[in-house]
């Protein structure tokens, strides 16, 4: 893919908002282009959670535009041997650990072209054991803001690591899926999506229910919920989700990440 450089890095990372990290990472970027256009997608991910980083990537990176260089840094490997990659998919480039953080990216439609980091007179010196962000990614994306192609970094590479991704079940009347994550509103997002399974929720009687709680229904959108009470909707992403108007669900039905969800199919 022969490109321009369009100037623009977008950065997702679990760096938070405190300390120096985002900003000497920001730096590193500046430093190669001081031109170059950089958008903080988040720095809030949950710390080292590499599939969260993955799915917000996956419902980002579309809205921008052709050749944009996306940045992406939860790795709780940094140091290993785990490798340095870019990869191209859809006039985009994604520059980040192979780790699990592409996931979505690698397993949806379309061709993949990768290639491992190699040439090190590209990175900040000396390189950190431990802040690859700044030192080896930041101004890689640097370069690639300028117009350099990915195969000028290093040797093309395949067999890219993905994170295993739950699947929901259908046992009997119940489908039983997983809470993926929990976004800033505290709505909990699970792996239920409405392309593959709403045709078995929607239109029909359902429920699902917790310690004190239960929801009869679907909704459509979350002011139809009454505040203070849950409800489930699929969100913007196409994924069942658990909510509470004008409330914290994650907060308030003592349910995170990780856990499962059964939906009863009445």
């Amino acid at each position: 893919m022969k490109r321009r450089g369009q100037g623009i890095v977008t950065l997702i990372t679990d760096f938070g908002p405190l300390g120096e990290y985002v900003g000497a990472m920001k730096g590193a970027i500046l430093k190669v282009n001081p031109r170059c256009q950089v958008v903080d997608v988040t720095h809030q991910t949950e710390p080292q959670d590499v599939l969260q980083a993955s799915f917000i990537l996956k419902n980002t990176y579309p809205y921008y535009p052709a050749g944009t260089i996306h940045v992406v840094v939860v790795d709780p490997g940094v140091g290993s041997s785990r490798r340095p990659i870019i990869l191209e998919k859809e006039e985009h480039i994604f520059v980040g650990p192979d780790n699990g953080v592409f996931t979505f990216v690698l397993s949806g439609k379309g061709k993949t072209e990768g290639y491992e980091i190699t040439r090190r007179e590209f990175f900040l010196a000396p390189l950190s054991d431990t802040f690859h962000g700044r030192d080896l990614f930041a101004p890689v994306a640097g370069y690639l803001s300028l117009g350099m192609e990915p195969d000028q970094f290093g040797p093309p590479a395949g067999d890219f690591l993905q994170a295993q991704l739950p699947r929901p079940q259908v046992r009997g009347k119940k489908l039983v899926g997983r809470i993926l994550f929990s976004d800033s509103f505290g709505n909990l997002i699970t792996n239920i999506s409405r392309k593959e399974y709403g045709w078995l929720v929607e239109g029909r009687s359902m429920q699902i229910k917790g310690k004190g709680w239960r929801i009869d229904r679907l909704h459509r959108t979350y002011s139809q919920g009454k505040p203070g009470q849950p409800m489930a909707l699929f969100g913007s992403a196409g994924l069942l989700e658990l909510s509470i108007n004008r409330g914290n669900a994650k907060r308030t039905l003592g349910l995170k990440p990780g856990d499962l969800l059964t939906v009863s199919l009445l």
